[in-house]
């Protein structure tokens, strides 16, 4: 009998903010399977333990995705045919990934390799990172008809909401122009973790930050 597997996002820091159906699904799990940093178990996974401690007597599965550009397709394949293994044993294994899977996650990188070799998967949702920086900023992403447009660390002059993802090492260019099309920004950095950073108005957002930072900019 095949296993199944399950794309789990963990959400964007905060363990409480894990949904039932994830905490369901790592708790059934035979095997966790998440990216490694320099050998060890990744973000996703230490959110994921804080709220199910029983994560610690499952099977770790370390996944290799190196942060670089160019070509990793090699990379892909091999985490695919580690997951594909257990699961021809009959394995159910739970992929934690940061925020949602659908979104910036490195999960449909390996889901079609997956699926090519007849195993089913699923994807159970997480709660993604904009929208808990709207929630601590207490500001609403949009009201009414308004927009909003999700970008990578690129600032567009855009009439509605710009959520701008990925940030950190492109501040001075983004608050310069922010400051230029006369609209106002707010950041947070490390939405929901223990060195969280909240910034509510332009100029006191600082010139660099982390990876996960995540400016959101509104019409003043």
């Amino acid at each position: 009998m095949k296993g199944k597997l399950f794309a789990v996002g963990v959400g964007p820091g905060d363990p409480e903010l894990l949904t039932l159906k994830a905490v369901k699904e790592i708790k059934n799990a035979d095997c966790i399977a998440c990216p490694e940093s320099k050998g060890e178990p990744g973000v996703a996974y230490h959110i994921a333990k804080n709220a199910v401690p029983e994560i610690e007597s499952k099977e770790l599965l370390l996944l290799e995705f190196p942060m670089r550009e160019g070509d990793i397709k090699e990379f892909h394949q091999k985490a695919a045919d580690q997951i594909i293994l257990r699961l021809s044993k009959g394995k159910n294994v739970a992929f934690l990934t940061l925020g949602d899977p659908s979104f910036y996650s490195t999960f449909f990188y390996l889901a079609d390799i997956i699926a090519n070799r007849g195993y089913d998967f699923e994807i159970i949702n997480g709660i993604t990172s904009f929208s808990a920086v709207s929630s601590k900023l207490k500001l609403p992403l949009s009201l009414g008809d308004e927009s909003v447009m999700i970008t990578s660390g690129e600032f567009v002059d855009f009439e509605g909401t710009l959520v701008i993802l990925k940030a950190g090492n492109k501040l001075k260019e983004i608050k310069e122009k922010v400051s230029s099309s006369g609209k106002t920004a707010y950041m947070a950095e490390n939405c929901g973790m223990e060195n969280e950073r909240v910034y509510k108005d332009l100029w006191s957002i600082p010139n660099e930050a982390g990876y996960f930072s995540i400016i959101v900019i509104k019409n003043r």
